[in-house]
């Protein structure tokens, strides 16, 4: 057994530069800023109706509308919808928080229903389950760049008329059925926040084929103006007001980004596969799998830990192979280290707008909710297992891949051989463990 680094061993990746998420920042991206900035022209112009028109052609939509974030992209969805007080939207656990909390934005309630364990998407039959009369949307999650099974949640949005938001942050290129993820729900929306597949720094879109949407989300970006009415509009306002423009200079850099998508996907492609081929026949790992209906992209790449075999949690797996040089411990308060949505304080405690429960307990709500663990098994069990390994940026080399699958197996044989021998491992510390058990102490208060 090759002794760990975290034993005393020698590291995997040692006097190494730290792997970093950078975003791909070329030639042509300053030129397309600079050329902007001598412009004079900064703030929402003629690049972001170009920049839109790219994103509406790659897509094959009618429309798309560049925002300021992917949180403010699912807002405007939902106000686009009508959702309101005393509305229920059924919304995934096992995502970033903006997914659910763009309900909230609305004073609607998030209901959670649980994930299938493959995919960790939506589950069709629990979403059935949790439908109500006082259900209006549902708001699937492409998490990790894996499609939802569609077929099932848009059957269930026609029975019941049910406005489908597909929350695509994760997954540009993803296809289902042939079809590109954020076509085949009313509404789909995208973040190009540092990190995603394709980045802006920060920024966001939507795309819908539909005419009467698309007016009202335009109107909700721009201080509820109304866009067939021009400069006029400046003096029309009906709407409470938000302003979640995108800039010129984000655009310039968007635009360039589009333009080199499919090259960026297939990089991650190859990334992924590389670390699959390494990694798919390591005792105690399990590499997350492609689903059936569709072809998935990669923004990140997950492996799923089986405690059972390993004679450890994953976290004592995190700290092992943060020694070995290929994990940074500083995701474990971050969302790469994901808690289930239901279990945060914001839900648990019900913490609402002025101090007060609203909108969770208020008179516009007939319904009752309670967030909580047990709500969602599925999705929790998955938080405790699928460990978030490593970005599959571009700009990872070859040598990079091979030392995270080389530190991952490493870990894995050196914890199966400790499980062998009866030999207990408590790698983590009671101060890292306290960043991901909080929530239970929350829940118990």
């Amino acid at each position: 057994m090759e002794r760990l680094a975290i034993d005393g061993g020698a590291a995997v990746r040692s006097n190494k530069p730290r792997m970093l998420e950078n975003d791909i920042f070329e030639q042509e991206e300053l030129d397309a800023l600079m050329e902007v900035a001598r412009q004079k022209k900064l703030r929402r112009a003629e690049v972001t109706l170009e920049y839109e028109k790219a994103i509406a052609d790659y897509f094959g939509v009618k429309h798309a509308i560049a925002v300021s974030s992917g949180t403010t992209a699912l807002h405007i969805a939902l106000a686009a919808f009508g959702i309101g007080p005393g509305d229920e939207v059924i919304v995934s656990p096992y995502t970033f928080v903006a997914s659910d909390t763009c309900v909230l934005e609305q004073n609607a309630i998030p209901i959670f229903a649980d994930v299938d364990p493959r995919y960790l998407t939506l589950d069709p039959a629990d979403v059935e389950r949790k439908i109500t009369k006082r259900t209006k949307a549902i708001i699937p999650v492409h998490i990790l760049g894996t499609p939802v099974d569609m077929d099932p949640l848009m059957e269930l949005a026609r029975k019941h008329n049910l406005w489908v938001l597909e929350d695509c942050a994760q997954a540009p290129g993803a296809t289902y059925h042939g079809k590109r993820v954020g076509t085949i729900g009313h509404v789909g929306t995208f973040s190009t926040i540092s990190g995603k597949i394709t980045s802006t720094g920060e920024g966001g879109f939507v795309t819908t084929n539909d005419d009467d949407l698309f007016e009202k989300m335009w109107g909700y970006q721009d201080f509820a103006r109304k866009r067939s009415l021009g400069m006029a509009s400046k003096f029309h306002w009906g709407l409470p007001c938000t302003n979640y423009r995108i800039t010129n200079l984000q655009a310039a850099i968007g635009l360039q980004q589009m333009r080199r998508i499919d090259a960026l996907l297939a990089k991650r492609d190859a990334n992924a596969r590389y670390l699959t081929n390494r990694l798919q026949n390591v005792p105690g790992i399990q590499v997350l799998p492609k689903p059936a209906w569709g072809e998935r992209v990669y923004y990140y790449y997950a492996i799923r830990i089986q405690p059972e075999m390993l004679g450890s949690d994953m976290l004592n797996f995190a700290v092992a192979l943060a020694a070995e040089g290929i994990y940074d411990l500083s995701y474990l308060g971050t969302s790469r280290w994901i808690i289930p949505q239901h279990m945060q304080p914001l839900f648990v405690n019900k913490t609402g707008y002025g101090g007060t429960k609203c909108p969770f307990e208020c008179p516009w709500y007939d319904g009752h909710v309670e967030y909580g663990p047990g709500l969602c098994p599925e999705a929790e069990r998955a938080c405790e297992q699928v460990f978030w390994l490593s970005s599959v940026n571009p700009l990872l080399q070859v040598q990079d891949l091979d030392d995270i699958a080389t530190a991952v197996e490493k870990v894995a044989n050196a914890f199966v051989d400790k499980k062998r021998a009866g030999i207990p491992i408590h790698y983590a510390t009671n101060d890292q463990r306290d960043k991901i058990e909080f929530m239970e102490r929350v829940y118990q208060k």
